[in-house]
């Protein structure tokens, strides 16, 4: 049978068994208001109520609700919510945020200069890691076009070596690729990009390129993961 707390309005669902007279004296185990149940009066439907525990008391039946459903749904809400938050986390970490838009290359600047046999176009500048994950090296291609937008020339050239045109005016051709060779072949930690840190790079032209250089683009081509 259902009952109603004429105080407060909370229902309780009650064993016929509890109800042991005509009028039976009844305690509101939420607010504690005492009142008396005319048994066999109207009783509602309440089956999608939680589940009542009774108990026997010395002035009457005390009533009590379960409110255990309520806490565990909320316990599972929170924990799926961290659980996709997590996964999103690591999901930027490994895949969005690693990707290569995340490399920037900053402060370039070319010119052509004379050497002490010749003549090069010398591309400088910065490639800074604004990933997720550091770079076991980075490989950038530069290329050179004429005033009518011709590519003139093209070259790779692996980032951590800096030149200065200074640098270069002191040196022969041969001197420069030793140079550029050398570091090539180093495999020094000077070649890693690490996550937030920058690397200098210089990308070399000999004098093999046709033409007056008007422009020059510089790309990251490869870029591996550790």
């Amino acid at each position: 049978m259902i009952i109603t707390c004429p105080s407060c309005s909370r229902k309780y669902r009650l064993e016929d068994r509890l109800i042991k007279a005509r009028f039976q004296k009844v305690r509101c185990s939420h607010c504690g208001h005492i009142f008396v149940y005319e048994h066999g009066a109207a009783q509602e439907d309440l089956e999608d109520q939680e589940t009542l525990t009774n108990r026997d008391e010395h002035t009457g039946i005390t009533v009590r609700k379960k409110r255990h459903l309520g806490l565990i749904i909320s316990l599972v809400a929170i924990a799926l919510l961290f659980i996709a938050a997590a996964s999103a986390y690591f999901y930027w970490i490994n895949t969005i945020g690693a990707a290569d838009k995340w490399l920037r290359i900053r402060n370039t600047e070319g010119q052509e200069t004379v050497t002490k046999d010749g003549k090069i176009f010398l591309i400088k500048g910065l490639i800074a890691n604004g990933s997720t994950k550091p770079r076991k090296y980075v490989i950038l291609k530069a290329k050179l076009f004429d005033e009518h937008g011709t590519v003139i020339g093209e070259h790779f050239a692996l980032a951590g070596l800096p030149l200065s045109v200074e640098e270069v005016r002191e040196m022969h051709g041969v001197e420069i690729e030793k140079k550029v060779a050398d570091f090539r072949l180093s495999n020094l930690p000077a070649f890693v990009l690490r996550k937030g840190g920058e690397l200098p790079f210089s990308i070399v032209f000999p004098d093999t390129y046709t033409g007056t250089p008007k422009q020059f683009t510089v790309e990251v081509v490869e870029s591996p993961l550790p």
